[in-house]
């Protein structure tokens, strides 16, 4: 789940649910104008994905975010039965960048290998 910023002629977050097989393949599960990404406009959004869930006996057992804190509390909310994980990418991005600020460039390469070898 993550959302894409002001892309459309609106201006409004674009809400993305994907969801991805056992052959790491993704495939869109939905998508949603938001006004705002306030945790009440995720919990909306994910009442009505649940909604589809309930119809087919089944709820999501992980959730992948970018630990955007308003859709955290939302999923914790709305799928207090699912486990709320962060996103590898984003992790990968965010060690990347805060290692850039206190290493030397030489060693950053080091780093960035080793890192690759932990996830």
């Amino acid at each position: 789940m993550d959302n894409t910023y002001k892309t459309n002629k609106y201006r409004q977050p674009l809400f993305e649910i994907v969801g991805m097989t056992s052959t790491e393949l993704t495939f869109a599960v939905a998508f949603a104008n938001m006004e705002s990404e306030q945790t009440k406009n995720f919990c909306w959004v994910l009442a009505k994905l649940k909604e589809l869930f309930v119809k087919k006996d089944m709820c999501p057992q992980v959730i992948l975010t970018d630990r955007d804190l308003a859709l955290m509390k939302a999923i914790e909310i709305v799928f207090s039965g699912s486990i709320n994980l962060l996103c590898r990418f984003h992790i990968n991005k965010n060690v990347g960048a805060k290692c850039k600020q206190h290493v030397v460039n030489d060693l950053q390469k080091t780093i960035d290998t080793l890192w690759m070898e932990v996830v």
